[in-house]
């Protein structure tokens, strides 16, 4: 028996490219927004079209509650890629406090509004022994009883991360454990490395959820609002799904971004840092 291929050519459909936001702004920190524009399914990707996808003539404003606002910045970060964000200069993230993102490119308008929630209660952060060579990194919280809660972790381990980056399973709510101390564990998770090119654990035998007993790991525990944790839980859910042929992957885009996609996130955040 002989096999037989047929070559298929798949025509794109009519495509409109869409501003793409991705977007937050953090207690004490400066706010730092990513531009892009989106590309058809069919595109082919390689590290030069990612960055052609990348808007950098934006004029993007940042307004607090208090009518406070300033234009961002277009800065180089190496460690992202496209390596380039707009970031505030001088505002910085508040508790409690509500900021408005409008993005003005060429004819188009795209905005937001995300809020910085209260801090979370966090007991503690602290290593247990996995193996002679390895760790888990266990957190407790004291969950408020009074309001719905929304919790997103997200690692820094030393020497090995070029930034922080969200944890494995990253986002709680306190639905099963409302007004209750809970403690749950912090788990590895690798860099984002879309293109392949780092490969940072390719000399690290380690389980997928545990940490080296000779890593030092800052970790950052954030709550988020009720929109935030929506619209990140349905990306997660939706890159989780496109790994399994068997799960179906929702076909509407999670966002909080009018007249584009993407997020724009307050974080009330705290860090502790880890080692054995």
């Amino acid at each position: 028996m002989a096999a037989c291929s047929k070559d298929i050519a798949l025509d794109q459909v009519d495509y409109e490219s869409k501003i793409v936001v991705d977007g937050w702004i953090e207690n004490g920190q400066t706010a730092n927004v990513f531009l892009t524009m989106s590309s058809p399914f069919l595109t082919d990707y390689d590290s030069a079209s990612i960055r052609n996808t990348f808007l950098n003539y934006a004029k993007v404003t940042i307004t607090n509650g208090k009518g406070v606002s300033e234009v961002l910045t277009l800065t180089r970060r190496k460690e992202f890629f496209p390596p380039f964000v707009y970031k505030t200069i001088n505002m910085k993230g508040e508790v409690g406090e509500t900021y408005f993102l409008e993005v003005i490119y060429q004819n188009r308008v795209v905005e937001s509004v995300t809020t910085i929630p209260s801090l979370p209660e966090v007991d503690g952060v602290k290593a247990v022994a996995a193996s002679d060579s390895s760790m888990v990194i266990m957190a407790t919280m004291n969950d408020h009883a009074l309001e719905a809660n929304y919790y997103y972790s997200q690692i820094f381990t030393y020497h090995f991360d070029t930034r922080f980056h969200p944890s494995d399973k990253p986002l709680k709510n306190d639905r099963l454990y409302n007004g209750e101390v809970h403690t749950f564990q912090i788990k590895r998770s690798d860099q984002p490395d879309p293109l392949g090119i780092h490969n940072i654990n390719s000399e690290r035998a380690l389980k997928p959820d545990e940490f080296a007993m000779t890593d030092t790991v800052l970790v950052k525990i954030s709550q988020i609002d009720a929109a935030a944790y929506q619209v990140l839980n349905g990306m997660y859910v939706d890159h989780l799904g496109q790994n399994s042929p068997f799960t179906f992957v929702d076909q509407q885009t999670h966002t909080n971004i009018k007249g584009g996609i993407g997020r724009w996130t307050g974080l009330a955040s705290q860090q502790f840092l880890v080692y054995n």
